[in-house]
């Protein structure tokens, strides 16, 4: 006969890795969202001003409760993997939660959306330019290159409207 355990078994997930009932709750889709509904785009879309532009993907509502399953690769430098690790870290302090690079680049993407608009309109000030190679000792060209985008991505961010508490 097995003797009986003295203290109790792990809470850890992976003691939890065989349990069908734990993994049943993992996969379950949730009755009720904890979100309103977004409002169809017909009855959300106003009309843009002469002053404003208006991009298709700006009109599309959020989808609550969606799940995050596309996976992106992206090739940072060193200072930009700074800045981006610099950045998660202020948002998990602000936060008090170990929120993690996905949840940011997600926040971060769903601000880009708001603002799509201004960005649109920005990016044409650029004009055309000519990618540079990502050989080694191009690295000033590729900085240069991506500064002019940067500008760009700032000054439509800052012409953009705050988010209302509707759009959240």
């Amino acid at each position: 006969m097995p003797k009986q355990r003295r203290e109790p078994p792990p809470s850890s997930s992976l003691a939890h890795l065989f349990d069908m009932g734990a993994a049943a709750r993992a996969v379950a889709i949730p009755a009720a969202t904890t979100h309103p509904l977004p409002e169809p785009v017909a009855e959300r879309r106003a009309e843009p001003t002469s002053l404003q532009h208006r991009s298709p993907v700006a009109d599309v509502p959020p989808a609550w409760g969606e799940q995050p399953n596309v996976k992106r690769e992206f090739v940072l430098t060193a200072s930009t993997n700074e800045a981006f690790e610099r950045l998660v870290e202020q948002y998990r302090r602000a936060t008090g939660t170990r929120l993690t690079a996905s949840h940011v680049a997600r926040a971060i993407f769903k601000g880009v959306s708001h603002c799509m608009g201004q960005l649109e309109r920005h990016a044409r000030r650029i004009g055309p330019l000519k990618l540079p190679p990502n050989a080694r000792g191009r690295e000033g060209e590729r900085e240069r290159f991506e500064a002019r985008i940067a500008d760009a991505f700032v000054e439509g961010i800052r012409a953009s409207a705050a988010m209302d508490d509707e759009e959240v």
